[in-house]
């Protein structure tokens, strides 16, 4: 037996969990070999030292709730345990804050339309016309060469 499976098989071995024929070749292997005699034993005061600890009773009816949260949890779909995982004021404070911001933006909105149009008030699907805008503004590079061609000819 080489050392990767005894040391597969030594929680088996103190468990006494293994068949008669793997048992006599483990103590074999274990009584030539050093360094798996050193992992016996290190497995060995694992389990001396959990076999010793002291023991707590749970409380009554612990189980029971443990396997009804379980229970619970895979029952929720991820869509509705998203609405049930924060506190509804948290949600009411977040659409809140979402209509605020839609309002503010609906109010600059018609406002900056207003201010560009001061001779009509417009709707702001009027805004949106390209009859608004100036091709070439007097003031930019294309509107001086614009003038500077149209006197020409």
């Amino acid at each position: 037996m080489k050392c990767a499976q005894v040391k597969q098989i030594i929680s088996r071995y103190i468990d006494q969990d293994l068949a008669s024929y793997e048992k006599r070749t483990l103590e074999h292997h274990i009584g030539e070999c050093p360094s798996c005699q050193e992992a016996m034993e290190g497995q060995m005061a694992v389990h001396n030292l959990f076999s010793s600890a002291e023991k707590f009773e749970a409380p009554l009816g612990f189980a029971a709730k443990i396997m009804a949260r379980i229970e619970g949890k895979e029952r929720r779909t991820s869509f509705w345990s998203f609405f049930t995982f924060q506190p509804v004021f948290l949600r009411a404070v977040e659409v809140a804050f979402a209509l605020v911001v839609i309002f503010i933006g609906l109010i600059s909105g018609n406002l900056l339309v207003t201010s560009k149009t001061p001779e009509r008030s417009m709707t702001v699907q009027e805004s949106f016309s390209l009859d608004l805008f100036q091709a070439t503004p007097p003031d930019s590079i294309g509107g001086v060469y614009v003038t500077m061609t149209e006197g020409n000819q």
